[in-house]
């Protein structure tokens, strides 16, 4: 990022002004009270915005530091500056935050959106207290603060590397951790669901083995009153048939009794017919034996009839006294054939509850074996898991490489600045220091004030390099050569020079003037007045 033109709409002290700005050295010189720091300030609101603060802490924040002098209610500023090859202009009304913020690619005159991160994504991600921190230093400001080191050390935690040098592994664990919370929930619910299955599966099975086992006992009984039946049926034809039997007997003596009988009358008429054909004569005695011998016929033909049906009487009434009628032989048909009904209806539905409750238990046991095989949500967690463990392995030998690269750009940047006095530097994870000459160590307490700035500073644009490597910062330095000596300050100008874009030096000394012009390093000045 190249910073071309600052805009003072009205802010602070000043009121449509505007200041042009170089690749390479800027100085912007003034004396005391001239509005150095506020334009040093101007360019840090500009980039990430002015927040106002509430109550105590109102009566001193930048907002109110800031404040337009002349007309209070009008506080904008404007910022020109080059990004990508593109050029941008960036708006603020601080009065209205966020929404009094526009943000135009000059280039092709597309409207950016702030709200949507096109400007964080313009200044590479960083953040203000990175910025703070590193690329812009303020009067009396090397010496980094604590939030140096936190920042450093997420940075450091969640390094990774990769294609652009930077990976956010907290946030890379955070997403894992989600995804694995959402596999996890998901299959609590399939187990779930899956055990409400199974659950509702076997107790359908325990009910229609209950009602198989009820059938079985019906069907049982049924069976036993069947049997129990018919065995009383052939009991009683048995008895029916000894009962029976002796009148069939006595007919049959009766019968033999008219057979005795009809001869007797015969011979009795013709023995009477031979004694009347000796009186009366043959004529009379012809007649008499005739009529006496139909008389005898009829009389014995309906003794006959008179035996058989008294005969039948009786065996009807022998029958009804056994209970072995004609209608009680219809019960017994309709009872033995009722039976067999219910037996079959008994059948049929005890063989429907057996052919249900195994077709459920082939259900539940392929429910099962798809709930063995289809186990998609734990492969899913085992992945999530694997990567976090990749993720945190991979993060510790990273941590241990950018570790040693920051070491090393330290050292080489406070090497050049120190033209070779000191050749390492040593830093340990709370960025205590500590320096090295080719023959002893020196504690970074025992150092003078001009070297344990240039050590701080080569520390800030050490950390900046990492911070800003997609998209390098401008170096804001305020009042920050005061402590060094002429050789040192040379060196150190030389290499910004050669290794950054742009560099913005705010002073009001002209010694960085007079320095870069006898190094022969050209410089954009713009002077400020009180």
């Amino acid at each position: 990022m190249v910073i071309r033109e600052l805009i003072l709409k009205n802010f602070g002290k000043f009121q449509n002004r505007s200041f042009r700005l170089e690749e390479g050295i800027n100085i912007i010189y003034g004396e005391n009270e001239s509005g150095k720091s506020t334009l040093h300030a101007f360019i840090q609101c500009m980039l990430f915005g002015l927040k106002k603060m509430r109550g105590r802490a109102a009566r001193t924040d930048s907002y109110t530091r800031y404040t337009p002098w002349n007309n209070p209610s009008w506080y904008e500023g404007s910022i020109r500056f080059s990004c990508g090859g593109k050029d941008f202009r960036l708006e603020r009304d601080f009065r209205r935050g966020e929404e009094g913020t526009k943000l135009v690619c000059e280039s092709d005159g597309e409207l950016l959106s702030v709200e949507d991160g096109d400007l964080e994504m313009l200044l590479g991600g960083i953040s203000e207290t990175v910025y703070e921190n590193t690329v812009s230093i303020g009067q009396m400001k090397s010496r980094t603060g604590d939030a140096l080191l936190l920042e450093l050390r997420n940075y450091l935690s969640n390094y990774q590397e990769s294609g652009d040098g930077k990976l956010n592994l907290d946030k890379a664990l955070s997403i894992l951790k989600e995804r694995k919370k959402e596999w996890l929930n998901r299959l609590r619910i399939r187990e779930q669901e899956q055990q409400a299955e199974e659950e509702k599966i076997r107790f359908e099975i325990s009910y229609l083995e209950r009602e198989a086992k009820e059938l079985e006992g019906k069907l049982s009984e049924e069976r036993k009153i069947r049997e129990a039946g018919l065995k009383l049926a052939k009991e009683r034809d048995r008895e029916n048939a000894a009962r029976t039997a002796p009148t069939e007997r006595e007919t049959r003596v009766s019968k033999l009794k008219w057979r005795k009988i009809v001869p007797a009358v015969l011979l009795g008429d013709l023995i009477l017919w031979g004694i009347l054909f000796f009186t009366a004569g043959f004529k009379a005695a012809c007649v008499s034996a005739a009529v006496i011998l139909i008389a005898a016929v009829l009389l014995c033909i309906l003794a006959w009839y008179k035996t058989d049906q008294t005969q039948d009487q009786n065996t009807r009434d022998s029958a009804s006294k056994n209970g072995l009628g004609d209608d009680s032989r219809d019960h017994v048909r309709e009872a033995e054939q009722t039976a067999g009904d219910s037996i079959r209806l008994l059948t049929a539905q005890l063989g429907e509850k057996r052919t249900r409750i195994s077709n459920l238990q082939e259900e539940l046991l392929e429910l099962q074996m798809s709930a063995s095989q289809g186990q998609g949500e734990a492969e899913e967690i085992r992945s999530i898991e694997l990567a976090a463990q990749t993720i945190e392995s991979l993060s510790v030998s990273a941590q241990e490489s950018v570790g040693e690269s920051l070491k090393n750009r330290i050292s080489d940047i406070f090497c050049t600045m120190t033209r070779g006095k000191y050749n390492k530097v040593a830093i340990d994870e709370e960025l205590k220091i500590d320096l090295f000459t080719k023959d002893r160590h020196v504690p970074l307490f025992m150092a003078s004030q001009g070297t344990i700035e240039q050590v701080y500073l080569a520390l800030r644009i050490a950390v900046g390099d990492i911070f800003c490597g997609e998209e390098p910062m401008p170096v804001l330095l305020d009042e920050v050569f005061a402590m060094y000596d002429e050789e040192r300050m040379a060196e150190t100008l030389r290499w910004l020079y050669r290794e950054k874009e742009q560099t913005i030096i705010f002073t009001c000394n002209k010694r960085e003037a007079e320095v870069l012009q006898k190094s022969g390093i050209p410089c954009h000045m713009v002077r400020l007045h009180p």
